[in-house]
C-alpha cells in the first residue's frame, strides 16, 4: 500500500514538474518575444484551419517548409525538391527519357502545343509536326493544369500504344496511335559551312551530350577550322564539359573547384587535341559548365572568343538524396579557369565583341543537322570572318 502510494505521488510531481517547465518555456517565449519553429508553425496551421477559406493541403503545406527553409540561403542554386521532382530532374540532365519525342508547352486555353519535335521519333513517323494542338492522351481530356500534367505523366509512364487527338496548325484534326520509346535528346547539332569549315552547336552539357559531340566531329571530317556555338547554353554536367575539354585543349588544367574547406580538386586534360583554328561564340545565356569550356578555350589561347559577356554563373552544386527520396541541392564548390580567375558574377568577355540583331533568334534544336541563318547571324558571320 505504501509503495502504491509512493508511486502515486511522484508520478503526480513529475507531472507537475513537466507543466511547470513547459510553463517556464511558454513564458520565456513570452517574454522574449521569440517563440519556437514548432510552435510558430503549429499557431500558423491553427490560423490555416480556423481561418483560410480553401482547401488545403497538409502534405503539399509541409514540402512547401522545407523548401522555405533552403530558399531562405538567399540562393538562386541552392533548391529542394520532392521526390517526383527530383527524379524529373536527373531525367532532364540525362539526355534521355521516356516519351514520344516532343517539346510542348500550354497554351492561354489550356491545350498542349508541340513547340519541337525529334527527328525520326515516335511522333515525327506518326506525322505530329511542331505547333500542333494535342486535345486528348489516351483518355485524358487536356482542358487545364492538371490534366495538362497528367497527360505528360502518362506519356512517360505508358507502356503501350495509346492514341492522341490534335490539330495541324492549319486546323486540320487528325487522330493517331503511337508508343513512348526511351528517347535520347539531341544536345549537339553540326554542319558543314564549307569544304574546310564545320560548324557545332551545343544546347547543353547532359549525360550524353560528349559522345554527340565526337560523332559531331567524326562525321564532319577532313576540316580544319571549327566554330562551337554555345550560345543560350545554360550549363549542365561538370563532368560532360570537362570530357568535351579534354577532346579540344592540349595537356593542362581544364579548371578547378574550391570547396569550403579550401579543398581543391583539379580537372585536367591529356596531350591529345584538336589540331586546327577554333572560334566559340557566346552570349549573355551562356553559363555554367558552358563558361568553364569558354575560360579554358580563352586561357590557353586555344580560340577566339565571339560575342557578348557570358552570364558569369562561377558556382558548383551537388544535390543530396534524403531518406524519404527528396533532395537539396546546394551550392558547395566555386570552380575557376586554368589560370586562376572565378568569373562569378562578372562573367567571361569574349575577345570580338558583336551583338545580335533584335530579329535574330536561335532556333531549337530538335535535330542533328544544325540550321543556320547566314544573313540574319551577325555573331556567327563575325565568326566566319575570324576564322577565313
Amino acid at each position: 500500500m505504501f509503495e502504491k502510494k509512493s508511486f502515486i505521488l511522484g508520478f503526480a510531481a513529475a507531472c507537475l514538474c513537466i507543466a511547470f517547465i513547459a510553463n517556464l518555456k511558454l513564458g520565456a517565449e513570452m517574454l522574449t518575444g521569440k517563440i519556437s519553429i514548432e510552435r510558430k508553425i503549429e499557431t500558423i496551421q491553427n490560423l490555416i484551419d480556423e481561418k483560410y477559406v480553401e482547401d488545403t493541403d497538409d502534405e503539399e503545406l509541409k514540402e512547401y517548409i522545407y523548401a522555405g527553409y533552403v530558399a531562405g540561403l538567399g540562393d538562386v542554386y541552392s533548391t529542394y525538391m520532392t521526390a517526383k521532382q527530383y527524379d524529373s530532374f536527373k531525367e532532364s540532365l540525362s539526355g534521355s527519357y521516356s516519351g514520344i519525342g516532343i517539346r510542348v508547352s500550354m497554351t492561354p486555353d489550356k491545350h498542349m502545343r508541340v513547340d519541337s519535335v525529334y527527328t525520326g521519333s515516335p511522333a515525327d513517323r506518326a506525322g505530329i509536326l511542331m505547333g500542333d494542338l494535342l486535345y486528348t492522351i489516351g483518355d485524358i481530356d487536356i482542358r487545364d493544369e492538371d490534366s495538362y500534367k497528367n497527360a505528360i505523366y502518362y506519356i512517360k509512364e505508358s507502356k503501350d500504344n495509346f492514341k492522341v487527338k490534335g490539330s495541324h496548325s492549319g486546323g486540320t484534326m487528325y487522330e493517331t496511335v503511337i508508343s513512348s520509346e526511351n528517347i535520347n535528346v539531341p544536345s549537339v547539332c553540326s554542319c558543314k559551312l564549307d569544304d574546310n569549315m564545320g560548324y557545332i552547336r551545343i544546347s547543353e552539357f547532359d549525360g550524353n551530350t560528349a559522345a554527340q559531340f565526337r560523332k559531331a566531329i567524326g562525321d564532319m571530317g577532313g576540316i580544319d577550322s571549327l566554330i562551337i556555338d554555345l550560345r543560350n547554353n545554360p550549363g549542365g554536367f561538370l563532368s560532360t564539359v570537362n570530357e568535351i575539354a579534354d577532346i579540344i585543349l592540349p595537356e593542362g588544367n581544364i579548371t578547378y573547384i574550391e570547396y569550403k574547406n579550401g579543398e581543391k580538386k583539379y580537372y585536367k586534360s591529356d596531350a591529345a587535341h584538336l589540331d586546327m583554328n577554333i572560334a566559340v561564340l557566346v552570349n549573355q545565356n551562356s553559363a555554367s559548365a558552358s563558361e568553364v569550356l569558354t575560360g579554358a578555350i580563352k586561357d590557353y589561347g586555344a580560340g577566339t572568343i565571339v560575342g557578348t559577356t557570358t552570364f558569369g554563373k562561377g558556382v558548383v552544386q551537388d544535390s543530396f538524396r534524403l531518406r524519404d527520396g527528396s533532395c537539396v541541392k546546394l551550392t558547395v564548390a566555386k570552380y575557376y579557369t586554368p589560370n586562376g580567375v572565378c568569373i562569378h558574377g562578372t562573367g567571361i568577355k569574349p575577345d570580338v565583341e558583336v551583338f545580335s540583331t533584335e530579329s535574330f533568334s536561335l532556333p531549337d534544336i530538335n535535330d542533328s543537322h544544325a540550321v543556320t541563318d547566314l544573313q540574319n547571324d551577325e555573331q556567327l558571320k563575325k565568326a566566319i570572318e575570324v576564322l577565313g
